[in-house]
């Protein structure tokens, strides 16, 4: 079986991923024809089983080499993207809900095979003798090219929300800039709820937050009026936050972290110096 590239780079790739994932199976490029790959299989192996590896081989080179490629040109000519930043950091994106990256990816919402359809278009488009890989690109990816710009279209949907998500922290930072702080240091404690602490190991009471709380509007900068996580710290605008918690990349910490910068310090659970009120009955 030959296998015939236009670009010698592919062609190149091709060979290489061949010997890592089938080291038994032989490839021969002839002298002024190196585009052309033959290639000498196992002589017991079914042809049905030469042409599923082969097809995975396939379509691990149109990733290497055009998938990235495919994503822009989709931003460009389908969602009329130019700004290179933008179209940087959605092909990232993208590129992470191709993978099923665990920090973006959502089973039950993204649910898509993508490199499965790839491997499965050049399966079933397989001359018995050549495979011509561009002629296959050209001609027969119509559905990947249909379910790649839904994905990348999600992945623009992901890209808004990080900006509006920006432009949210922006506000709540410029904010506490321009507040006078109520406190000079408080400590808090990461749990299902943020737990406060003042300067000399006191837990402050729910009461005493929503005095703090209601001293601002800030439903007017965004914040739920029922959220008691950030809302207290934003009201209070201490000084200086110290921080304990067990997940550094906890959505809450991360905004926390965001919003006060330089005067927030993280810390681990262990290191809580106080006694924690809610295990004295334990």
């Amino acid at each position: 079986m030959e296998v015939y590239f236009d670009q010698m780079q592919e062609a190149d790739s091709f060979c290489l991923f061949l010997r890592e994932k089938c080291p038994t199976w032989r490839t021969i490029r002839k002298r002024g024809n190196i585009q052309t790959v033959h290639i000498v299989t196992d002589e017991e192996i079914v042809m049905e089983s030469c042409k599923q590896q082969i097809a995975q081989l396939l379509a691990m080179v149109y990733v290497r080499h055009r998938e990235i490629q495919a994503i822009e040109s989709i931003l460009q000519k389908v969602y009329h993207f130019s700004n290179e930043t933008e179209m940087e950091r959605i092909t990232s994106l993208a590129i992470s809900l191709i993978e099923k990256d665990a920090d973006i990816y959502e089973h039950r919402i993204h649910q898509h095979e993508l490199h499965d359809i790839l491997q499965a278009i050049f399966f079933v488009n397989m001359e018995k003798d050549i495979i011509r890989y561009d002629s296959i690109i050209h001609f027969r990816f119509h559905h990947y090219f249909e379910q790649l710009t839904q994905l990348v279209g999600l992945a623009i949907d992901e890209f808004k929300r990080e900006e509006e998500y920006q432009e949210y922290v922006h506000s709540l930072r410029e904010f506490v800039k321009r507040k006078n702080p109520e406190l000079d240091v408080i400590y808090v404690l990461e749990g299902s709820t943020f737990e406060f602490y003042k300067e000399d190991g006191t837990c402050m009471e729910m009461s005493e937050l929503r005095e703090y709380v209601n001293q601002f509007p800030l439903y007017l900068l965004g914040l739920p009026e029922d959220e008691w996580d950030i809302s207290p710290l934003i009201s209070m605008s201490p000084n200086h936050i110290y921080l304990f918690c067990y997940d550094t990349n906890e959505p809450r910490i991360q905004t926390v972290m965001s919003i006060f910068q330089e005067k927030c310090s993280l810390y681990s659970l262990e290191e809580f110096p106080f006694y924690i009120e809610k295990e004295k009955g334990s």
